[in-house]
């Protein structure tokens, strides 16, 4: 039995995340990925177990790194609007020029598995409530800043924008344009009840 060739975990989940993403699971061959993580089929079972595994790890390395980011975006300026506002602007960019022009790992992943995979389920579960969760709190600090115009229940305002967000990663598959996105982001503010 040959040795299991030594690779750097990190730098092939980040790969796996980016065929995944583009592909989908059901698209993203095994010679593919192969191909993207520089790996033989054997070092990925050996290490994963089989694509499945590899989708699991892969797509926890992605909810990790989203879950960091908007909590950074959301806590990086004096002004909760201004985290809010910063976190969709970004996410807009990369809508049109980045990686999230292919949707979110996470939107187009739970259609397939959502319903059919107990253990993928409770991941976007968790994801998305972590979301939630900081959009609730940056709600709750917008309020006592006084930058809402009415006193609003800051966790059904957090899942309002939840579903928004969702909503625009479907539409980014579209090729919408910025003028789009950005009117979209500009009536959520309004109905979350940002002052203008």
């Amino acid at each position: 039995m040959g040795r299991l060739r030594k690779f750097d975990r990190d730098t092939v989940l980040e790969s796996a995340v980016d065929v995944f993403w583009e592909r989908g699971y059901d698209g993203a061959g095994m010679q593919e990925i192969c191909r993207a993580t520089g790996l033989n089929p054997g070092s990925i079972y050996a290490a994963f177990g089989d694509k499945h595994g590899l989708f699991i790890e892969a797509l926890k390395r992605y909810m990790a790194a989203v879950s960091q980011e908007t909590i950074e975006r959301l806590n990086s300026h004096p002004s909760s609007r201004a985290g809010i506002a910063d976190y969709y602007a970004a996410l807009i960019d990369a809508m049109l020029d980045g990686k999230r022009r292919w949707g979110c790992l996470v939107t187009n992943s739970i259609v397939d598995f959502a319903m059919n995979d107990p253990q993928i389920s409770a991941a976007f579960q968790l994801h998305l409530a972590r979301l939630e969760t900081a959009l609730s709190g940056a709600i709750e600090r917008a309020k006592r800043e006084g930058e809402l115009v009415r006193d609003v229940h800051a966790s059904e305002a957090a899942a309002f924008l939840v579903c928004t967000t969702q909503g625009l990663n479907v539409l980014a598959k579209t090729r919408p344009t910025r003028h789009t996105l950005e009117a979209i982001t500009r009536h959520a503010f309004v109905a979350v009840g940002f002052k203008a």
